[in-house]
């Protein structure tokens, strides 16, 4: 083993997977242990060669007292010596664990890369470099497996995951340590990696050299090379599973719409694949589905049922009759009784940030009467005043062209409304009971008839 090689290696994994770009600044997160030290050292003497730009980022965890401001200060030096610009953050993982009930390992590694990605953009640095190397990477294989991660956990660390990038994942600590050592290069030890009530030190003290000494001495090369075979297929996968998407998915900005015959006609493996993008496609955090959570969606879907509903993580999936909503916040299925808009004649109102409703008095009636958004009364058979509301449990009406009154809620069903959409469908009630269900069906009172003096018009429009 050469220094050379060592580099070279980097270098050519650097290339292969497309994580630098010529021109780019790239933010490097130096803690001052080994790796990240390695990394630091191998850019800043490839980056002519490389034609980047560096910003070395040191964050203080607050957890280690006098040996966390020796980190710093260490981190410090190294930076100036390479003629390097330094950001020192110091942040309260305890704090931050404390607000958002995470373990303490959860909570450093959210803290530290929201800090990461805020520190970037004050420099304008376009990527963040870690230094994980294919060790962290089989940690990480074995900690997914252990907690029942699906096939995509076993990735281990991939090279690139949006603007962070792994370039150090082609080499085993042995090889930085070596090299180092080789290159008289000093760096910092963090006693808490001894501390083995952490599931990743667990795994790095104990289990994986207890499988090298009584099963196999290559378990980290078999392993690495699961890895690699792993991430050639989850490739091809990902590209079907998009192929698949662009037939079943509506998207919006603030939903996406699953149809279910679809769905159903997917086989397991890819239905799976499709709640996985789905869910990752509009959560605003990086909470991942565990199997459990996958099959119970899955199942709800490819099954017959409708009207449940299902939250996860801030995204809620309403399974409908004929497709699924999917939207990024949790809907309460409880709606806000109480909140009731008083419509002037004439007069023009606001209603749910989404329509303007409008009553207006005519002599005749004009325009298209067939109109959904349009309904007319005879004014005179009106009662006082206009409420502008949503369902209430127990509403009825008698549809025009009915002589019984039926359900709101029957109504609904039996008009194919999707149950996410029918507590927010505005109706407008006079003191004697509902006019209008707005675009689907007015009631039968107040016919506007021949010897109809004046017409109240109601009128539906959507902002823009």
């Amino acid at each position: 083993m050469k220094v050379e090689e060592i580099e070279k290696k980097v270098l050519n994994y650097i290339e292969k997977n497309g994580l630098i770009e010529e021109g780019e600044k790239i933010l490097v997160a130096v803690s001052g242990g080994p790796d990240s030290i390695f990394l630091l050292y191998l850019l800043n003497l490839y980056k002519s060669e490389l034609k980047i730009e560096l910003v070395c980022c040191h964050i203080n965890h607050n957890l280690r007292e006098e040996a966390s401001e020796k980190d710093e200060r260490f981190v410090k030096d190294f930076s100036q010596k390479m003629d390097i610009p330094l950001i020192a953050k110091s942040v309260n993982v305890s704090s931050y664990k404390k607000d958002k009930h995470l373990s303490l390992e959860d909570a450093a590694r959210r803290l530290r890369l929201k800090t990461l990605e805020k520190s970037a953009d004050e420099r304008d640095a376009q990527k963040i470099a870690l230094g994980h190397t294919a060790d962290d990477s089989i940690e990480t294989f074995f900690l997914n497996l252990l907690r029942g991660a699906g096939r995509r956990g076993l990735l281990g660390i991939q090279p690139m995951r949006g603007r962070f990038i792994h370039p150090l994942l082609c080499l085993s600590k042995r090889e930085i340590l070596f090299y180092l050592k080789e290159k008289n290069i000093d760096y910092r030890i963090d006693v808490t990696n001894w501390n083995r009530q952490y599931r990743r030190n667990f795994i790095r003290r104990e289990l994986v050299p207890l499988i090298e000494e009584r099963l196999n001495r290559g378990v980290k090369t078999n392993i690495s090379q699961l890895i690699e075979v792993l991430r050639d297929e989850e490739e091809i996968l990902s590209r079907e599973v998009k192929k698949v998407v662009k037939k079943i998915f509506m998207e919006t900005e603030e939903n996406l719409l699953i149809e279910r015959e679809a769905f159903r006609r997917l086989k397991p493996g890819i239905q799976r694949r499709v709640i996985m993008r789905c869910f990752e496609g509009m959560t605003k955090s990086d909470a991942r589905l565990n199997f459990k959570e996958i099959e119970s969606l899955r199942t709800a879907i490819s099954g017959t049922s409708s009207g449940l509903r299902f939250s996860y993580y801030g995204t809620t999936f309403f399974v409908g009759s004929d497709a699924v909503l999917v939207q990024n916040k949790n809907i309460s299925s409880e709606k806000s009784k109480n909140e009731k808009v008083f419509l002037d004649i004439p007069g023009k109102v606001l209603f749910q940030n989404r329509y303007y409703i409008t009553a207006s008095v005519l002599r005749s009636l004009n325009g298209n009467i067939d109109d959904p958004d349009c309904a007319y009364f005879d004014l005179e058979a009106i009662h006082p005043p206009l409420v502008l509301r949503t369902r209430e449990n127990g509403d009825k009406f008698k549809p025009f062209g009915m002589n019984q009154e039926k359900k709101v809620k029957n109504f609904l069903i039996d008009e194919k409304i999707p149950f996410w959409e029918r507590d927010e469908i505005p109706l407008i009630s006079d003191a004697n009971g509902i006019l209008w269900i707005v675009g689907l069906r007015r009631a039968e009172v107040a016919r506007v008839r021949e010897k109809t003096k004046r017409i109240l018009k109601l009128e539906k429009r959507e902002i823009g």
